[in-house]
């Protein structure tokens, strides 16, 4: 208890310390203070407050991400403060015997970044570093990895104005979706990033996608997680990857881009649509339940595989199908609404998206999906089925029941959805207007 106690005193005089430091800041220099010194001098009195966000921090996977963050780049006088977070991915990886795979030597990537004459410039934010151990392919990236990142950002939140998650393409809308329901309440910008050639090739996006989003982790006021890739800065549950050998992989079908970048700068004509600050302490949520399972409907599929899934998978908590065009699926195949009735009934939560790349579900267009809709089966409105799956491990990881979690899905917690009766803000109609959808808590 007497070690407990030294601990706290210790943590409470470093963070006094810190908010002193920020405050005297403000007060010596002479010309106006810029926005990031403001945050700076905020984060540091909140944390004097409370001495770390509200988690329910469970042990990490990688061990790695209990070390300290390593210095990259320092500068004299650093436009804000950037902690990047290496997973693994295209970005960094090395060719071995003919394949690029992820460099297993510590270091590789943070040598490079502590090379590059940009992150240099007097414009740039300091740069630290903490890295996966091992290095990761997106594709072994999963729930148990999110709660690790959602943790990292909990324990550093107050010592940095932004972060980057370099990450590769193949999962990382879902990995931005996860993050952004685990993050309630964030006030700081997490920007994901990853590339399509890696940087240690002559020709390359790394370079660009990599800076950019250090900049604008390091200097810009949005408070969520976002992709950034190509020239866009993408709202991470919006985003899907949409290309599989292209430069501009990733796409916001749903939703115009957050800022874009280019020969002027950064242009955010769309800042109206970001997300406000939040008005509560960061609250991380790392218990998901990934008992979900999606099915792509496809037509005279097998009624059977779905009605055994159902029947031999007792601890299933929800099934998202994708059904074609506005939602609709094959209403007179008997085995497949007695499949819908059997999940309900055994309260498992269902789901529709929609197969489309761009549009939403809309369950009473039709006959066939408003016999789903009596049914019991969720529209998933626009959202990516990315968005859909995270949100609904995230809820069913947060205790609440059928009714709840059926409720909530239809709900804009974090932006990922356009409640009905709203003005849409699809990429055509959003100079429209700001619609009134704003996000709730949850």
């Amino acid at each position: 208890k007497a070690a407990a106690s030294s601990a706290a005193s210790d943590e409470a005089r470093d963070a006094m310390r810190s908010a002193a430091d920020a405050l005297r800041g403000l007060a010596d220099i002479t010309s106006p203070p810029s926005l990031w010194q403001y945050e700076r001098a905020g984060a540091s009195l909140q944390r004097m407050i409370h001495a770390s966000p509200y988690s329910e921090e469970r042990e990490d996977v990688h061990g790695s991400h209990k070390e300290d963050p390593t210095p990259i780049v320092t500068q004299a006088n650093p436009v804000g403060r950037v902690l990047l977070c290496y997973t693994g991915g295209t970005l960094g990886m090395v060719k071995e015997g003919g394949s690029w795979s992820p460099q297993q030597k510590r270091g590789g990537l943070s040598a490079l970044i502590a090379s590059m004459i940009e992150f240099h410039d007097d414009t740039m934010p300091d740069i630290h570093m903490v890295e996966y151990d091992p290095l990761l392919d997106s594709s072994n990236i999963g729930p148990a990895d999110w709660c690790s990142l959602a943790n990292l950002v909990g324990r550093h939140y107050f010592d940095y104005d932004g972060f980057v998650i370099v990450h590769g393409t193949d999962t990382m809308a879902y990995t931005a979706s996860a993050l952004s329901f685990m993050l309630e309440g964030l006030g700081k910008p997490v920007v994901l990033t990853g590339s399509m050639i890696p940087m240690r090739e002559p020709f390359n996006d790394a370079r660009r996608n990599l800076i950019s989003s250090i900049v604008l982790a390091g200097s810009s006021q949005s408070c969520e997680v976002s992709v950034f890739f190509n020239d866009g800065l993408l709202r991470g549950n919006r985003a899907v990857k949409c290309d599989a050998g292209g430069l501009a992989a990733f796409s916001s079908p749903n939703h115009p881009p957050l800022a874009t970048v280019g020969a002027a700068g950064v242009s955010a004509q769309n800042r109206h649509l970001w997300r406000p600050p939040p008005s509560a302490r960061l609250r991380i949520h790392s218990n998901l339940d990934a008992r979900v399972v999606v099915v792509r409907l496809t037509p005279g599929f097998d009624d059977g595989a779905l009605v055994a899934m159902v029947t031999h998978t007792p601890e299933l908590r929800g099934l998202v199908l994708s059904l074609y065009g506005t939602g609709n699926g094959p209403s007179h195949k008997a085995a497949f609404v007695e499949m819908i009735e059997s999940a309900i009934a055994r309260e498992i939560v269902v789901v529709a998206v929609t197969q489309c790349f761009q549009g939403a579900v809309s369950l009473d267009t039709y006959e066939v999906g408003r016999r789903l809709l009596e049914l019991g089966v969720v529209s998933a409105g626009d959202m990516t089925t990315e968005a859909c799956v995270t949100k609904l491990a995230y809820l069913c990881g947060r205790g609440l029941d059928f009714r709840d979690v059926r409720a909530a899905m239809g709900r804009n917690l974090r932006g990922e959805i356009t409640e009905p009766g709203t003005a849409s803000i699809t990429p055509m109609n959003a100079p429209m207007g700001v619609p009134n959808n704003r996000p709730v808590n949850l």
